[in-house]
């Protein structure tokens, strides 16, 4: 699967952002930037969202038109999305024009909740009787439920604890290990994924693109391997903290 953007532009009163060129490949592509710098309007603009005023955004080589229904797009604030008068209406309701039964449906909305960790007790009851977090998730339910091949997701970690986390990462493994395409904005760069292509923003335009190494993003655990090298350890680079308590293991054992 092959998302690309050709010179794509868009003008607001006090912001341009463009043109932008872009090509992303199946997997996971981060989009990073300081605030202000187009990291949300690049993502509605290739989710087909907010329209362009000149470029294009192609699908395997086609020219996207609106939103098309093999796209997934998590807001910011999903839980802003909700509107039914119970959880699995909500979850359901984009299904309503496609070719399922009722009970089919109703079946693939419970299969979404489920796999969100909003359990059965909550799914006929309105999604306002939710926690926070709860509606949070029941929203993403809502734009998986009809397995997207393309999702686009705009600081999907934003106030979820670990296990809701967890959850969210799941339903990118799933996308991704279906050759789909997963690009999602992040203000946090420790949140990025490690396997990630990246892309760098600033005032409108792309300043840099490769992996996370390449654009200078390093988590706590890379940071502090990079640190031993520099003070003369040979210890090898730690993506993450079990890889760092190994490599402060060998330190010690020196």
């Amino acid at each position: 699967m092959h998302l690309s953007a050709d010179r794509i532009i868009k003008h607001f009163d006090s912001f341009l952002l463009g043109p932008v060129s872009l090509e992303i490949k199946s997997g996971i592509t981060a989009i990073t930037g300081r605030s202000g710098s187009g990291k949300t309007t690049l993502l509605m603009l290739l989710s087909g969202l907010v329209a362009l005023d000149s470029g294009a955004v192609l699908l395997n080589g086609s020219r996207i038109k609106g939103i098309p229904s093999s796209f997934g797009l998590v807001m910011q604030h999903p839980e802003r999305q909700l509107f039914a008068d119970t959880v699995i209406d909500d979850v359901s309701f984009s299904l309503k024009r496609m070719k399922f039964s009722k009970s089919e449906k109703r079946e693939m909305a419970e299969e979404a909740l489920s796999m969100m960790g909003i359990g059965r007790s909550k799914w006929d009851i309105s999604p306002f009787f939710l926690s926070g977090g709860e509606r949070r998730r029941a929203a993403i339910a809502g734009v998986i439920v009809s397995k997207p091949s393309v999702l686009f997701l705009d600081e999907p970690y934003s106030g979820l604890d670990n296990h809701s986390i967890d959850r969210v990462n799941g339903v990118i493994d799933r996308v991704v290990s279906s050759d789909g395409i997963v690009v999602m904005v992040n203000h946090d760069d420790e949140m990025i994924p490690q396997s990630a292509s990246v892309v760098v923003m600033d005032k409108g335009r792309i300043i840099g693109t490769g992996s996370r190494m390449d654009c200078g993003i390093f988590n706590d655990a890379e940071r502090f391997s990079m640190l031993l090298s520099e003070r003369g350890y040979e210890v090898p680079l730690a993506e993450d903290d079990e890889a760092l308590i190994e490599v402060i293991r060998r330190v010690k054992a020196l």
